[in-house]
């Protein structure tokens, strides 16, 4: 099993905090930009787990406009190639001059190149779970799921905010990733995993995200199923 690594980089200076991240019921345009506190908290959170560094726009290959939390999100907390190892598949993030050749399957047909027409605009895949995408909305801040085991276009459920913005994301995954770090053999002798993993993942998500039901939702959409 692989355990959670050394951390990588330095924190870079950050610039003063404007405001705290948005939430739900936020009206689009009217949310402040993500704080130097959060995005602090988010690189410290991550770093444990791979490569930071900082990564500017002008790596981004598209034509469209970087969001501006993304740019917030690579400058001050940066994800190269990295991976959170959780239940299945682990989380998977890339680096910004990577990020838009990963929206192949979600915003286009990956064989085809046709553009879909159920993918917002808005919405930029930032990280993955095997094919199943964590979803940046530009307009809101919120990250949205839509978890699922025949990937974007064959999917059951539309996607739902899950995450009130890109640092609480980081955390709460983060904090799966630790808990899951600790437990050299997760399974019992009949191959179920333990009840011990399982709390131990609820209780890292609970911290992140300040109500048990929030984190027996996440813990079950992320393949905890017996999360309580």
């Amino acid at each position: 099993m692989t355990r959670v690594p050394p951390a990588h980089g330095h924190r870079p200076a950050l610039r003063d905090s404007t405001g705290s991240a948005s939430g739900p019921g936020v009206e689009p345009g009217a949310r402040p930009r993500l704080s130097a506190e959060d995005l602090l908290a988010a690189r410290d959170a991550l770093a444990p787990f791979g490569r930071l560094s900082r990564q500017e726009p002008i790596e981004w290959a598209a034509e469209e406009p970087l969001a501006p939390d993304l740019a917030d999100f690579y400058r001050y907390v940066g994800p190269e190639w990295l991976e959170i190892d959780t239940l299945g598949l682990p989380v998977m993030f890339f680096p910004l001059d990577r990020l838009w050749d990963e929206q192949a399957g979600y915003r286009w047909n990956h064989r085809t190149g046709a553009l879909l027409v159920d993918w917002n605009e808005d919405w930029t895949v930032v990280a993955k779970q095997g094919a199943d995408p964590f979803i940046h909305a530009a307009s809101t801040g919120q990250v949205l799921m839509a978890p699922g085991d025949e990937g974007w276009e064959d999917r059951l459920d539309e996607p739902r905010p899950v995450f009130r913005d890109l640092t609480e994301m980081i955390r709460a995954l983060a904090a799966v990733g630790t808990a899951w770090a600790r437990f050299d053999d997760p399974f019992t002798a009949d191959w179920h995993l333990t009840e011990e993993v399982t709390a131990a993942v609820v209780a890292g998500l609970e911290e992140v995200l300040g109500a048990h039901d929030r984190a027996v939702d996440l813990a079950r959409a992320l393949g905890y199923l017996r999360a309580v």
